[in-house]
């Protein structure tokens, strides 16, 4: 079955417990990916359970569940650690940045956005995303490769 135009776009979930800020997020990218926005840790933790996407964008203070801890979750969950987060900030204290670099997040941006920049930290992402998928891929073919060698060289 043929998939439709939209549905070859990347999916992109934005989450922020700022509904302004949600929207403006939706209204710079919608044109290129298929967004869904959420507004709560929570909420996002169930849906990325049920769901695939191809990169998260994270508010970090949230409340009950804060953007770190549904990123810590998406790292010990298989179908989810390989993930592209990017996080959003509006605050510049070095000790945010600092923990954000540390988490290992793919990247961050600080609020407010402008919409031109956050579309170029996930077009950035996306690309990387999809180039380590490749490697990923070359390398597992290339032990499948070894490995017949290595049978082939024992007869």
């Amino acid at each position: 079955m043929e998939q439709s135009q939209s549905e070859e776009r990347p999916v992109i979930l934005t989450v922020d417990d700022d509904s302004v800020m949600n929207v403006h997020v939706m209204s710079s990218l919608k044109a290129q990916y298929r967004v869904v926005t959420l507004n709560s840790g929570k909420a996002a933790l169930k849906f990325l359970s049920e769901n695939v996407v191809d990169l998260v964008i994270l508010d970090i203070n949230m409340p009950e569940v804060s953007g770190f801890q549904v990123y810590e979750a998406m790292q010990q969950r298989r179908e989810t650690k390989d993930i592209p987060v990017i996080f959003l900030t509006g605050i510049e204290k070095e000790d945010i940045v600092s923990q954000i670099i540390k988490s290992g997040a793919n990247d961050y941006i600080l609020k407010p956005i402008a919409p031109a920049e956050l579309l170029q930290h996930v077009q950035n992402q996306l690309v990387l995303s999809k180039k380590r998928k490749m490697l990923e891929n070359l390398k597992i073919e290339k032990q499948k490769t070894v490995r017949k060698s290595k049978v082939n060289a024992g007869r």
